[in-house]
């Protein structure tokens, strides 16, 4: 019984996001507000932060004489797909779009109909991927136990690395002090920190800028 209970144990968290989720895109479509973002502001620091920490690391390690291709998880109706889209540094490189909400996937779909293929329902890449990045993707948490987040969060990462060449890139609410409120997660800053350097190894992080409380990291592979 406890084997049985430890394979399910994931979707009895991730059943309240995704019918929050789901309430969200219902009520606001596909729009920041959709997927429990402020703002187009806040939503797009997101994304030129963990953009910027990637282009950094293909410098540092000398793989940035080709275009990467990444997987962007729980990525919600698409929108890092499209602000990619829209800007010439990134021509030629690779996406490809998971959620674990069927809804989100449809959403997206719909808005690049000519590319049904590069959204794709689960919660890991199905190909290898030189970069996995998750943007806002563990904030929202619909249960009240902090230490069992945190423990989804870091399990997540471990099956995820290893579909990655070259590192995962995320953003992440922090405090002093590991917290819920108002059904938003923010992580222990020093704490969570540690234990990603424990798992990981020689893990990054900076401040986001222009987003309170927010932490963009990078987790090499």
């Amino acid at each position: 019984m406890k084997r049985r209970l430890a394979a399910w144990w994931p979707f009895s968290i991730e059943s309240g996001v995704i019918r929050a989720y789901s309430g969200a895109l219902g009520r606001h479509g596909a729009t920041p507000q959709g997927v429990f973002w402020n703002s187009a502001k806040s939503q797009n620091a997101r994304f030129a932060a963990l953009l910027a920490m990637i282009r950094a690391h293909r410098a540092e390690t000398g793989s940035g004489k080709r275009p990467s291709l990444i997987a962007d998880i729980g990525c919600g109706y698409g929108a890092l797909y499209g602000y990619m889209r829209g800007r010439s540094d990134f021509a030629g490189w690779g996406y490809v779009g998971l959620d674990i909400n069927p809804s989100m996937i449809r959403a997206c779909q719909h808005l690049y109909p000519a590319e049904p293929s590069r959204f794709q329902l689960g919660p890991t890449p199905r190909q290898p991927v030189d970069y996995a990045l998750f943007s806002g993707t563990f904030n929202l948490c619909m249960i009240e136990d902090a230490g069992r987040w945190r423990r989804y969060i870091l399990d997540h990462l471990s099956a995820c690395l290893p579909h990655c060449r070259q590192a995962i890139v995320m953003n992440l609410l922090c405090r002093r002090q590991m917290t819920i409120t108002n059904n938003i997660f923010y992580a222990g800053r020093q704490e969570i920190v540690d234990e990603l350097r424990h798992r990981f190894g020689d893990v990054r992080i900076a401040d986001t800028p222009g987003v309170k409380h927010d932490t963009t990291l990078l987790i090499p592979a």
